[in-house]
Parts: C-alpha cells; structure tokens; sequence
C-alpha cells in the first residue's frame, strides 16, 4: 500500500467512521503515534481539507483580536441589537450566565461585586447543585440592603440558585473614616472574609462610571458628591469595586481607598479569573481603562463596545 493510500485510509476512518486514533491504531497495527503523525500528514498534503460553517451572529474573530489586543484569555461579545438598557442587561447577564455554567466544576471560591450588570447574571443563572461552591462579598454593602444590586443580596441570590455556601462581610463598603476602617478591621469575621474574598479562584465584577444615570450616583448617598468630583479630577474614568482608575489603567489615589471596606486592587489583580461584565457604548472609556489595568482575564460585552474597543489604538 502505497503511503498516501495509508494516509487517506487513515483519514477516512478518523473523520468519516469517527473512529478514536487508539481504535484506529489496533484496527491498522500501527502505533497511535503514527495514526497521529499520518492525520497530521493528511492536512499538510492537502488530502484532508478542514472547514467551519460560521454561525449567524457569531463574533469568534473579533472576540480573539480583543483578546489578544489586551492579553485576556477570553472575550465574549453580545447581540448588537437591543432598543433599552435593560435589554443589554439582560444579554449581558445571559452571557455571564452561560459562561459560569461552562467553567464552573463546583469547588470554587467566588468573589461577588455588586451592580445591575451581576444582578442580571445571577438572576439569567439556571438552578444548580454545587454544595461545595463558596461565594465570598468582596466589598461591604451600598445603598439599601434590599436592594437586587446590593452585593449582600447577590451573594445570597447566587447562594441560592447554586446550592453553595455564601459568606456575607458584615460591615458598610464606605466608612467616614480610616480609624472607622481600622476598627473594623479588628473583627475576626470581617477580616476572614476579606481574606476569603482576596483568596477567591473566581472573581465576578462589573465596570462602573461616574455617568448620571449610573448607580453610584443615581442613589447618592453610597460617595458624597464633592469626593466624587475630586476622584474625576485626578482623571477616574471607572471603578472596579470602587477601585477608581484612570483611562490608562493607572489607580487613583485618594483617601477614599482607605474608607472602602473590600479587597484592593491588587487583591483583585491576584485572583486567577476575573470577569467582568460591563456594556453600552458610555462606559465604553470605563471599560477600556479597565482593560488597561491588567485586572481583567475575561470581559463580556456587546458587539458595538466590543468594536469600538478594536478601532482605538494602545
């Protein structure tokens, strides 16, 4: 037999009888070494030629040059199509929601944010049995506890829908001072959850911005205004957990970072897999920075971010 005969026929019974290259190699008598070496030769020589049928809607290409662009193991990209925020929302949560289901083993520790775009995941999120799953609050709460965004309360709704264990940090995410901060810091439980949080396998944020219509200032009373105008002054285009940065990425420093109750920055940039959850073209520069901080591993956006992002130079 001729070996192009013997690669052709090794081919065929890879691809066409969906064979395994162990049950090919005892069918032939040859090594499973070869059978691999022999497929491989079949693609060099052109006697197996592999396509993909795209998908309608699917962004894998621009998906992979976002990811290489800022070095992240994964982008996912919604629809481009939806007429409210609340729609993006849901697509966002969606995504996330089919993201966690794919990675999830249930062994993990989960660090939790707060925010729309992480309510809209945990709410997208189908009933699960990970009773082994820890889900730890990164930050201390803001605005009402009864709120669907409040970190607290995510913590518990994806407790529930998960079977896992949650661990709540007892203490507000802002305090009016750094001897406030401090104190609180002595408690055993506050501080086990923080390193708990700071600990995590998996971190799940959203991007915020200082826009009117965004949480942080639309409820008004988790940063007094004129703190708020002094942290955009320094040039905070987002925050992740209330970790302010600016559009390179660079954190700022200002006394607020020693009144937040919640992991830092560096924490966050410790735990392997953080994704973040964030779209809509006027975060687009939130987004970006964030990018740029290096904190982020997987980011799911919408399409027409997603692009906008690829069209701005680094």
């Amino acid at each position: 037999m001729k070996e192009t005969d013997l690669i052709y026929k090794i081919a065929s019974l890879y691809f066409e009888d969906n064979l395994t290259q162990q049950q090919i190699a005892q069918k032939m008598g040859i090594s499973r070494i070869k059978v691999s070496r022999l497929l491989q030769q079949a693609r060099n020589k052109g006697i197996v030629e592999i396509s993909l049928n795209k998908p309608q809607q699917n962004y894998t290409g621009e998906e992979k040059l976002i990811a290489a662009k800022w070095g992240l193991s994964e982008v996912i990209l919604t629809a481009p199509e939806f007429s409210t925020n609340e729609e993006l929302l849901r697509q966002l949560g969606e995504s996330a929601s089919e993201y966690a289901v794919r990675i999830l083993n249930g062994k993990e520790t989960i660090s939790l944010a707060w925010g729309s775009t992480l309510s809209s995941f945990v709410q997208s999120l189908p009933k699960m049995e990970f009773p082994k799953l820890k889900i730890v609050q990164m930050l201390g709460g803001l605005g009402s506890p009864e709120a669907e965004v409040h970190s607290s309360d995510l913590v518990r709704r994806l407790s529930d829908k998960t079977g896992g264990k949650g661990r709540l940090l007892s203490a507000p995410g802002v305090v009016t001072s750094k001897s406030v901060k401090e104190g609180l810091l002595e408690d055993t439980y506050i501080k086990e959850t923080l390193v708990s949080a700071a600990s995590s396998d998996i971190a799940f944020v959203g991007i915020g911005t200082g826009a009117p219509n965004s949480i942080l200032m639309s409820q008004g009373d988790i940063l007094p205004a004129d703190t708020l105008e002094e942290i955009k002054k320094l040039g905070a285009v987002g925050d992740i957990s209330l970790r302010f940065f600016n559009s390179s990425g660079d954190f700022i420093d200002h006394p607020i970072n020693d009144q937040i109750i919640g992991i830092s920055s560096m924490d966050i940039r410790k735990i392997p897999r953080v994704i973040a959850i964030a779209g809509g073209l006027e975060k687009y520069k939130a987004i970006q920075g964030a990018l740029e901080s290096g904190l982020i591993d997987v980011l799911i956006t919408d399409y027409k971010t997603g692009i906008k992002l690829l069209e701005t130079g680094r």
